[in-house]
């Protein structure tokens, strides 16, 4: 059952010039699948919309409807609002830039935070729960994966001008070559004249994609791990030690450095780009893991009436 009102979720993400990692940049598209946990108001939410924790609601954005379930609210002080540690925090379940908050809040009378947990996009008065982000090929094989009709019968997938620019920004994210990045405005060309890309593209186009989501996964677990038990370099860098990794970021210059304990570096991210990418299902299942344990952590702080 639906309770209270639609919270309004119109805005395009804030990223003031900074590299976007995520595929998508409206709030309400980061909260379909890609980790936007929370929004921020200028007023009780629990109040303006008629809900309280636990409920499901909806968030509408443009034309899409997506269900959540209602976390806690509570006040930002503007104390918060220029802690730095807190507005990499907040940047990290808003997937605005850091800077996002402080030019949005500072010096309003009455600012809340409310969690939130994305459950589906809401259609027809059902919730339909989302499946990995969608790519053009099958992961689990090298052919190219044909969309399925309700008949059963299978077909080639269609490659749009949007696709390709998709893959664009996140290739020149990924540190690829002019040379490469060239050959995808060529494959746009031949679109333009009717030529869908060859198999060889889009399984490139695919892998591209997939490396893109791990990283940006990694980053953000490993920027949440270094929150909450990094130490501050001086150079503002934020370091952790770990027992089988360390890492290394630097959240205004948007460099990140993943090592393993014998030096081999893992992940390399200079200015938001990537230069070296060793990231296999292994690392990404030991910072789950992490990012596991620092979800149980919290639930246990809050249980004992703690606030990180």
């Amino acid at each position: 059952m639906i309770s209270g009102k639609p919270i309004p979720m119109n805005y395009p993400l804030i990223m003031h010039g900074e590299t976007n990692l995520l595929p998508v940049d409206t709030c309400i598209d980061a909260m379909r699948g890609y980790g936007r946990t929370h929004t921020t108001r200028a007023y009780e939410p629990y109040k303006q919309y008629g809900f309280k924790e636990g409920d499901i609601a909806l968030a509408n954005g443009g034309n899409k409807q997506v269900a959540f379930r209602v976390g806690k609210q509570y006040e930002i002080t503007q104390s918060m609002i220029a802690d730095p540690v807190y507005q990499q925090q907040w940047a990290n379940i808003e997937k605005h830039s850091p800077k996002a908050l402080p030019e949005l809040f500072t010096g309003k009378r009455q600012v809340w935070g409310l969690h939130l947990e994305p459950l589906g996009d809401y259609v027809n008065g059902e919730i339909v729960p989302w499946t990995e982000p969608k790519t053009l090929i099958n992961s689990s094989h090298n052919h190219e994966v044909a969309e399925t009709e309700s008949d059963g019968v299978e077909n080639r997938p269609i490659v749009t001008n949007d696709h390709l620019r998709n893959w664009y920004d996140v290739a020149d994210k990924l540190g690829k070559s002019d040379q490469y990045k060239q050959r995808i405005m060529e494959i746009a060309t031949e679109l333009d004249s009717g030529q869908q890309p060859s198999q060889k593209a889009l399984a490139a186009m695919n892998k591209d994609t997939e490396d893109h989501r791990n990283i940006s996964r990694l980053t953000q677990i490993a920027q949440r791990i270094g929150m909450l038990g990094g130490v501050t370099l001086e150079d503002g860098s934020t370091q952790v030690k770990g027992k089988m990794y360390d890492l290394t970021f630097n959240t205004e210059q948007r460099d990140l450095a993943i090592a393993q304990k014998n030096g081999e570096v893992v992940l390399s991210l200079q200015s938001g780009k990537v230069q070296i990418n060793k990231v296999t299902p292994e690392v990404l299942q030991t910072f789950e893991q992490a990012n596991s344990q620092i979800d149980q952590f919290v639930a246990k702080s809050k249980a004992q009436g703690m606030e990180i």
